[in-house]
């Protein structure tokens, strides 16, 4: 993994050190545009983000580090974005975008009532809260 920060391993999250896919980057883009003040003061992180680490249940949710330096762990995290929608599968599905000392920290991306695997959603099938 590159960068000064590593992210721990355990039964929940796979390490990994890439850059956000076009679409993670769209999903962060429109929750931060249209959840609130709050998120749209993150915009300019996004093209400095890495995914340190992906949810080993199957789900699209991903850690993020800006600047390849993880958010700190020990820190609980602020919701800045929350929106709820469809994934392309159909399954009902709640995004939110983590912040940790001012720093993107995750992308969270949960069904409701799925437990298999699911993609992430696209933009245009999610309403904000």
């Amino acid at each position: 993994m590159g960068g000064k920060g590593s992210y721990m391993a355990d039964q929940y999250h796979r390490p990994i050190s890439r850059a956000l896919t076009q679409q993670e980057a769209a999903l962060l883009r429109w929750m931060l545009e249209h959840c609130g003040p709050d998120a749209r003061a993150c915009m300019d992180q996004i093209g400095r983000l890495r995914v340190v680490s992906e949810c080993t249940c199957g789900c699209p949710t991903i850690d993020l580090a800006l600047d390849d330096q993880p958010a700190a762990t020990k820190v609980g995290s602020l919701i800045i974005a929350d929106a709820e929608g469809k994934s392309p599968e159909g399954f009902r599905v709640n995004v939110i975008v983590h912040v940790r000392d001012d720093v993107i920290s995750e992308l969270e991306v949960a069904a409701f009532d799925n437990t298999g695997p699911f993609a992430l959603p696209r933009p245009e099938d999610l309403r904000a809260f």
